[in-house]
């Protein structure tokens, strides 16, 4: 009788077991969707590269589309049509574009040189400027801040000159014909003394002016918080992997970043760390996304190029890199 029962209880066990399993059949976990990436071929912005080559993505929990960009404003407009949930950008452009509800997560680095003014050899002070046509990059750029605050530590403004909207990766083919000057980044900034061009001035000139950033949709950020973390911590440990491994890495990120034999350097780029977003996402550092940002805007707003002024508090998401000590929730 006892063995009856015993069996009676392993064919119910089975039963429930095989029902179990056709539950699990019908509700598959569900996957998420992959994050789409734009990025553009800068220095700051070469830890994507490794992070999705190498694999740490993946080690993280989270699946990646990288977009590389040619031109790199229309980043911008793409991500404002929600075509791509994330957008590597500056946070000059990010701020100026108006975008309803973007997150920034990350600080990727402070640009201390590796960005500047290339003019031809004429002109040899930014008094000379006067009269003369100089490349930016499109009516978002964070270049027509840094030229127009050079201009007033010189006495002169935007109408004493002519502004003409010329990419960076194509400032060196545009001059002289066309512009007599034009902002531009590496690598090109490094080749314009080889085409017999001068470097006016750069942005080692202007320290703590050109931070630049990552910003996500904010629709991601509250459905999806565990992907953005792993996002960010991907990026760092891809970042930590890049500078203790360049050998290996510097190829990988020159073809990705169709740079061809190009040599990959982080000479000017002030790469930040962890640690060093918790500096700038700070609003008592000097560095602080809090007051660069707030320069920014009142610039844009006082040059009449916007009439609204963006809300930091609810753009500047420094949860993910953590807080710092100190600040206000």
């Amino acid at each position: 009788m006892r063995r009856m029962i015993v069996f009676f209880i392993l064919v119910a066990c089975v039963f429930a077991m095989a029902a179990t399993c056709a539950c699990n059949r019908e509700k598959p976990v569900r996957q998420e969707r992959v994050l789409r990436v734009g990025w553009f071929p800068w220095t700051g912005w070469y830890p994507v590269v490794i992070a999705d080559r190498k694999g740490f993505f993946k080690k993280h929990g989270v699946s990646v589309e990288l977009i590389r960009y040619n031109t790199y404003v229309d980043i911008f407009s793409d991500f404002a049509a929600s075509r791509i949930d994330v957008a590597h950008g500056g946070l000059y452009e990010l701020l100026k574009s108006d975008i309803p509800d973007m997150k920034i997560v990350l600080a990727t680095d402070y640009s201390e040189g590796a960005e500047g003014l290339v003019v031809t050899p004429e002109i040899n002070s930014p008094a000379d400027l006067a009269g003369k046509r100089i490349g930016i990059q499109g009516a978002l750029s964070g270049s027509e801040f840094i030229i127009t605050t050079l201009l007033r530590w010189y006495g002169l403004s935007r109408i004493d000159l002519t502004l003409v909207d010329v990419g960076p990766e194509i400032v060196l083919e545009t001059m002289p014909e066309r512009i007599q000057g034009g902002y531009t980044w590496e690598p090109f900034l490094s080749k314009a003394k080889e085409k017999g061009y001068k470097i006016l001035f750069t942005t080692a000139d202007t320290p703590g002016m050109v931070p630049d950033v990552i910003a996500f949709q904010g629709k991601v950020v509250r459905s999806r918080p565990e992907s953005v973390q792993a996002f960010v911590d991907a990026w760092f440990e891809a970042q930590e992997y890049w500078l203790t491994h360049r050998e290996e890495c510097d190829p990988i990120i020159a073809e990705a970043a169709g740079l061809g034999n190009s040599t990959i350097s982080v000479e000017g780029c002030r790469l930040l760390s962890r640690e060093g977003n918790a500096d700038v996402f700070s609003r008592n550092s000097s560095l602080s996304l809090y007051k660069t940002g707030a320069k920014q805007i009142e610039f844009f707003i006082s040059v009449g190029d916007a009439s609204t002024a963006p809300n930091l508090d609810n753009i500047l998401d420094p949860v993910f890199v953590g807080e710092a000590a100190g600040d206000p929730k």
